[in-house]
């Protein structure tokens, strides 16, 4: 018995250093698997502590964030879980210690001041998603395109959107989720993973 789950786990961290090789290259797929793995357990983990759907979400989204900025510098051969629950726990950290709108606004301006190693071609392609991003936000229906810029873009509330919009909390949300599941689709006909989505709607709204 311990002898086959000593297998399977072998194998399982052969897979894994294969992924991670992969991903330094930018190997989209790669990331893909690395997120399906990981995702869902960062969350739990990250809600465990912020005891919050959406900040628990954010948490998940800024580790691979992370991971695809600094991709070339990944070591196959360390623990890769080691590293995303360390680069979670200290997000987490960085939230509480955000304890107003100008001390979020100051943490983003230093976020983005982190860019790519990539080569100008890289770049120019990224400049093209962006346009693209741009193009599909153009295309949401009118209350999905309001309702994503006040959330994401300007940091209000969903209370206060559905003030401001004379529309329920609920609906507010349901227009949100749809708004985002429409981008993705979007994204994902143009054959963009699921980490440019993160990526570039995070960098696009901030």
């Amino acid at each position: 018995m311990n002898t086959t789950v000593n297998l399977l786990k072998t194998q399982a961290e052969i897979e894994e250093r294969k992924y991670l090789a992969a991903l330094k290259n930018g190997d989209t797929k790669s990331f893909d698997k690395l997120f399906s793995e990981y995702g869902k357990r960062l969350y739990h983990f990250s809600y465990g502590y912020l005891k919050s759907t959406e900040k628990a979400e954010d948490v998940v989204q800024e580790v691979f964030l992370r991971i695809w900025r600094n991709r070339h510098q990944l070591n196959p051969n360390l623990s890769f879980k080691a590293y995303v629950f360390k680069i979670a726990y200290h997000h987490i950290l960085e939230l509480f210690e955000q304890n107003n709108r100008q001390q979020v606004y100051q943490h983003q301006l230093l976020e983005e001041s982190f860019v790519f190693n990539d080569d100008t071609n890289e770049r120019l392609n990224y400049q093209m998603l962006l346009e693209k991003v741009e193009n599909l936000i153009l295309k949401l229906p009118e209350r999905q395109r309001q309702v994503l810029l006040k959330r994401r873009k300007e940091g209000i509330s969903i209370k206060e959107i559905a003030s401001q919009l004379d529309i329920a909390p609920k609906t507010v949300e349901n227009h949100l989720t749809e708004a985002l599941k429409n981008i993705k689709k979007g994204l994902k006909e143009e054959e963009i993973s699921e980490l440019l989505f993160f990526f570039i709607l995070h960098n696009h709204l901030n």
